[in-house]
């Protein structure tokens, strides 16, 4: 029995299937659900690469006495060589990242900076402002 070569537009013509665009899926969906997508997956990359960063810098569990301890020395020449290593080492970890998932340099958004203002405000189902976007929900 002979088969001929897999042809994915016979395989459509012949299904009936409607012809979608390259972008598949893409056209469908309104720009600011997107957009509102995106800014929510910005908000949860950023957190994690804090946890990640912690991670990697040892920092001290929030809330603790170590964490205190270091908070109340930000200001000193000390605290700020901790903030500059920190900060080397996220930008490290989101290099690396992006290179590993494919995103050439340039062609993303440079990593959001820790508690950046939004671009524009969201509003809520009741339609009240949020205070502030960078804030963590608690359920």
């Amino acid at each position: 029995m002979l088969v001929a070569p897999y042809d994915p537009k016979s395989v459509r013509r012949n299904a009936r299937l409607p012809r979608m665009s390259e972008n598949v899926g893409v056209a469908a969906v309104p720009d600011h659900v997107l957009d509102g997508l995106a800014e929510v997956l910005i908000d949860r990359i950023d957190q994690l690469l804090d946890r990640v960063t912690d991670r990697a810098v040892g920092a001290p569990p929030p809330g603790s006495a170590a964490w205190e301890l270091e908070w109340s020395a930000r200001d000193t020449a000390i605290g700020r060589a901790r903030v500059a290593e920190r900060s080397r080492v996220r930008e490290e970890l989101a290099r690396r990242a992006c290179a590993e998932l494919g995103i050439a340099e340039g062609s993303a958004a440079a990593v959001p900076a820790r508690h950046a203002p939004p671009v524009r405000p969201r509003r809520t189902k009741s339609g009240r402002v949020r205070v502030d976007e960078a804030q963590l929900t608690f359920f």
